[in-house]
């Protein structure tokens, strides 16, 4: 089980709000090149990203281009596929995209 941590906000005048990190895994910041591989319907789809940290199920990548949530892809390194994922969230950052990915299979928590 994991414990909630209080963290605090950058709200103005209001600096003592806090917002709860109702995660359930601790994410481990990570600075490697990953490879996103996709169907989009009868085309197969790539983009390279960068990932920017890693936790027990997931991963966070940047990249140039947009991917829908719900869309399903695998993930590799240039040497290693790390396994299936889904894309839980996909949002704006400057000119590329923070995309968060849900990650079930077990070569990732070895990552």
């Amino acid at each position: 089980m994991s414990e909630q941590q209080a963290v605090p906000t950058q709200a103005g005048p209001a600096a003592a709000e806090t917002r709860v990190n109702k995660r359930l895994h601790e994410r481990l910041a990570i600075n490697c090149q990953v490879h996103l591989c996709w169907k989009d319907g009868q085309s197969n789809r790539a983009l390279h990203a960068q990932a920017l940290d890693v936790s027990t199920f997931g991963m966070l990548v940047e990249a140039e281009r947009a991917i829908p949530p719900g869309t399903f892809l695998t993930v590799q390194t240039t040497s290693t596929i790390l396994g299936r994922a889904c894309v839980r969230h996909c949002t704006p950052k400057g000119l590329k995209f923070r995309i968060g990915l849900h990650l079930p299979d077990r070569s990732v928590r070895d990552f």
